[in-house]
């Protein structure tokens, strides 16, 4: 589906001759997701984003046109609420869509020679965004698969903000941390007059995530895979194009570089968004406006932009307020163990088995799930600068220790909530029921005690 879905880009943008077309291309890449259901709704939500972002943006120029000590302070302004809502509300993307699409089209706006040119840049943008998702979306309703089993039913959100909206100081620090990071790449390549580096500015926004661990890999993701599509451009500029005189051979071209990026893209969580850059750095390199560029700087220029967008953003974010996977570990670890705490207790002579048991199959999801999660910031913990401290029971060392040492006693408390160990507690005498609940809760007692620190 990526495949053909980028071939038919090509070949519609070359055609009708619409700018942009890595964009477009882009798009198939960015938009697919696991299933048909999924792809369809983040189609939706990414267009009416961009068209109330385009628009919004068209009216915000009327007053920030010409006028530089306005734009460029509402650029940031956008950029920080987009980004903020991204955190606050329960329907984040689509704050997060109109904050990027404002800002990034505000960028532009020294580059056209006269308002007509620019409105004109700014509509081919919604043009080729647009369709191009239209057509990845009607692509996966033929070709992507149902989801298996039944529609999870979530439920209906109570309000439009998640619970700690207005309580978590975090979310404003996110959003001030990426509008710092976006506007510094922004006076960077504006001051030293290369907007080529632009890609820096786009970087700054995608890479950043909950914790620093988790922004610096998929930077370095973007990084690795840019880097390749890069190459991959650098090599068919200098190669291959030259040599083409159809566009069969581009397509050819395009249906090879896209099916490497899409089994990159369609891997594991670890890989997956550096097959996304691939393609990314690859059209964008290639393609200037609907046709093949043959100039060397477009590569060049992408991947410094990247890596100074990675450069800023990782310096921002560990030393301005800094959420960090270590703290976010060692948080999952305390609640792991309280939860084997609470399932320590469990069964007891005062409660039936029938009540006890579904309590003890509740708690030992959850433990499985904070598990994983502990499993996911343990590794994000790994990209972190100073995360290889050698000494403290904070280090990276101690906490993989720990973890260790829960999932061995998760896995025991697993085994005790067989149908074997069920039967053997109810054919227990009373007394030595009452014996083995009174030994569980003093050492739950203890797990509770040091997990809140408390030695006595």
């Amino acid at each position: 589906m990526l495949i053909g879905g980028t071939v038919l880009c090509v070949i519609i943008s070359m055609t009708l001759q619409v700018p942009q077309l890595a964009t477009s291309a882009y798009m198939v890449f960015f938009i697919s997701k696991e299933n048909k259901q999924v792809t369809t709704l983040v189609g939706v939500v990414g267009l009416i984003g961009l068209t109330i972002g385009i628009a919004a943006s068209l009216l915000l120029y009327k007053f920030t046109y010409g006028h530089p000590e306005l734009r460029i302070p509402s650029m940031a302004i956008v950029l920080f609420l987009g980004t903020y809502a991204s955190r606050i509300l329960v329907i984040g993307p689509l704050g997060f869509i109109l904050g990027f699409v404002i800002a990034v089209t505000q960028s532009i706006g020294d580059l056209p020679p006269s308002p007509e040119k620019l409105v004109r840049e700014i509509l081919w943008i919604w043009v080729a965004v647009a369709y191009a998702v239209g057509l990845t979306v009607v692509l996966n309703q033929f070709f992507l698969p149902k989801p298996a089993g039944p529609p999870q039913q979530r439920p209906k959100p109570k309000s439009l903000f998640v619970p700690d909206a207005l309580t978590n100081p975090a979310h404003v620090r996110f959003a001030l941390k990426v509008t710092l990071a976006t506007m510094i790449c922004y006076i960077i390549y504006s001051g030293v007059d290369w907007f080529g580096i632009h890609t820096a500015f786009i970087t700054c926004v995608f890479i950043a995530l909950e914790s620093t661990g988790a922004t610096l890999r998929k930077g370095i993701l973007r990084t690795v895979g840019c880097v390749i599509g890069g190459f991959l451009a650098l090599f068919s500029i200098i190669y291959l194009v030259p040599h083409m005189e159809t566009i069969a051979s581009l397509v050819v071209l395009v249906a090879c570089v896209s099916a490497v990026a899409g089994w990159v893209a369609t891997g594991t969580e670890r890989i997956a968004y550096g097959g996304l850059q691939i393609a990314f750095a690859f059209f964008y390199g290639l393609f200037q406006g609907y046709a093949p560029d043959t100039d060397l700087h477009n590569v060049r220029d992408r991947v410094v932009g990247i890596l100074l967008g990675l450069i800023v953003t990782a310096l921002v974010f560990h030393y301005v307020w800094p959420e960090r996977a270590n703290d976010r570990l060692r948080d999952v670890l305390r609640e792991v163990f309280r939860q084997l705490a609470r399932l320590l207790i469990i069964p007891s002579p005062e409660t039936p088995v029938k009540e006890c048991k579904p309590r003890a199959e509740t708690l030992i999801a959850e433990i499985s799930r904070e598990l994983e999660h502990a499993r996911r910031e343990a590794e994000l913990t790994s990209f972190e600068i100073d995360a290889s401290r050698p000494h403290g029971s904070g280090s990276l060392g101690s906490l993989e220790t720990i973890l260790s040492r829960a999932e061995h006693v998760s896995a025991l408390a697993a085994s005790l909530g067989s149908d074997s160990s069920w039967q053997e507690w109810q054919q227990l005498p009373s007394d030595a029921q009452q014996a083995e609940s009174e030994l569980r809760n003093v050492v739950a007692r203890r797990v509770d005690r040091a997990t809140n620190g408390d030695r006595r």
